[in-house]
């Protein structure tokens, strides 16, 4: 049984009374002033030391918070300036069709796009760059493509291009642009146009009730800061659990809510939700294993930064899993740690330790948490709380016998377009967060007496509404990997 006495949570029943400072309950300084001691209890009820609620006391602790007037945003998000064009048709006649460019002959590529101009030197992506061709005239219009007439750069009169090489699907890339002395042609210059995205808050509400009664009672809290320090706050106990209740609720919404505006709510109005992390994931790198090994770590983070950023650069990032994805994280890089040679045992696991049955007493063990690999990839994992949840997860691994969602891995990468800012942040509207009581014979400060009630019951309801939302930036920096276990019929 824990020993809250022992852990400094020191619980202590007595009658409330008059002498207690009002500041001193929570709730009241609410009332106050709710911009400012919002915060507040976002640090109480959080623990910005990924406990409860990791995505919102980290993010919260960034200070990547932005604020907005409207229920909804837009951002741009630029891709890389050029594309390959996509071989839409095969359009050569059977005349050439076995060698096409041989004998230094034109012939025809019909593509996606009208983007390329005479002189541009276009390839089909092998890696001997072997089969560069010469845009020789300006393309034209054919069905639903662009056709372009070209010449290979060759001056072996048996060379050509492999008929494989002009089949739907294939595409052809730019390299650079060549032409002859005097010339008045110029090579082409493509423009990525930004994506335009959108994202919305959703709308969260809470209440409970507090008897006259129960109102009497109170609970002493040492609460700890983010800092570690413990503070002695005065708070009723209805609202300690209201709270951690309330921030772990919110915690639910950036991770799982489900964007939707068409489900109508008791008064025939739209219920506006915006999309959490898992869904805004699945446009990112998804990927399903059965067994997790350090190269698949390796090879899957691989697809996230190769060509985007240089080795040894900005390739840091945080995966957060449930307790049993740390298991099976440990597992894969000890496994990887013992196959590479890096470590033996007696140099790392097994230490002295005290023990009341001798003198020479012996621990073994220890866990992997952090990842460096080659090229200067660096992965941190970070407990999820939300992941190992059983009040939310039902679908059992049969192996663990625990949640599967215990497993899954989530790949989330911070860094954003400059140092001082974070591909993820938390969306707030402005005005958005509303906290009130509802008075009857009782409220917050006490019982009434000759004074106002709005309702004839012996108690108290609070309320509390928060529009809110999470953004990611850019996706396709993100991503996860899920458990799936291999089924046999």
């Amino acid at each position: 049984m824990a020993n809250l006495t022992a852990g400094g949570m020191a619980i202590q029943q007595m009658a409330w009374h008059s002498t207690m400072t009002e500041m001193n309950h929570l709730g009241r300084a609410l009332i106050a002033r709710p911009d400012k001691f919002e915060g507040k209890i976002t640090q109480l009820f959080t623990s910005k030391r990924y406990s409860d609620n990791p995505m919102t006391a980290m993010l919260s602790g960034m200070k990547a918070e932005k604020t907005i007037n409207s229920m909804s945003w837009e951002w741009d998000l630029l891709g890389a300036d050029c594309r390959p064009g996509i071989v839409v048709e095969d359009v050569l006649s059977d005349a050439n069709a076995l060698k096409p460019g041989e004998g230094q002959t034109l012939f025809e590529i019909k593509l996606d796009f009208e983007w390329y101009v005479a002189g541009d030197i276009i390839h089909p992506g092998t890696s001997n760059k072997k089969y560069q061709s010469r845009i020789q005239d300006a393309p034209y219009r054919h069905g639903a493509g662009w056709i372009y007439k070209v010449r290979l750069m060759d001056d072996n009169q048996r060379a050509f291009v492999p008929r494989q090489y002009l089949q739907p699907g294939t595409p052809w890339g730019k390299l650079f642009s060549q032409y002859e002395e005097a010339s008045e042609q110029s090579g082409s210059t493509q423009y990525s146009m930004p994506r335009t995205l959108t994202g919305r808050l959703s709308r969260y509400r809470k209440h409970y009730k507090v008897t006259g009664d129960a109102a009497q009672e109170v609970l002493a809290v040492r609460m700890v800061d983010s800092k570690g320090t413990a503070h002695d706050t005065w708070i009723k106990y209805a609202e300690v659990v209201y709270w951690q209740q309330w921030y772990r609720e919110i915690e639910r919404g950036y991770w799982y809510s489900r964007s939707t505006n068409s489900v109508k709510g008791a008064n025939g109005r739209p219920i506006y939700s915006g999309p959490g992390i898992q869904q805004q994931l699945e446009d990112s790198h998804i990927h399903y294993y059965s067994v997790l090994t350090a190269k698949l770590i390796e090879e899957y983070l691989m697809d996230i930064f190769y060509s985007r950023t240089k080795p040894g650069s900005n390739r840091k990032i945080k995966a957060f899993t449930g307790e049993y994805g740390m298991l099976a994280f440990h597992k894969a890089i000890m496994s990887e740690a013992q196959n590479s040679g890096f470590i033996t045992v007696h140099q790392h696991f097994i230490k002295n330790t005290k023990s009341q049955y001798t003198s020479n007493g012996l621990q073994f063990g220890g866990q992997f948490t952090k990842y460096v690999m080659a090229n200067g990839a660096e992965l941190e994992l970070i407990h999820n709380p939300l992941y190992d949840d059983q009040e939310i997860n039902f679908e059992i691994d049969p192996v663990t016998g625990r949640p599967i969602e215990s497993q899954r891995i989530t790949f989330l990468d911070f860094s954003g377009e400059s140092t001082k800012d974070s591909n993820l942040k938390i969306v707030n509207r402005k005005g958005g967060f509303k906290h009130w009581y509802v008075a009857g014979g009782h409220n917050p400060y006490g019982p009434v007496n000759n004074g106002l009630g709005s309702h004839a019951g012996d108690y108290y309801e609070i309320h509390v509404l928060k529009q809110t939302g999470i953004h990611i930036h850019d996706v396709t920096k993100c991503g996860e990997l899920i458990l799936r276990r291999q089924t046999t019929i």
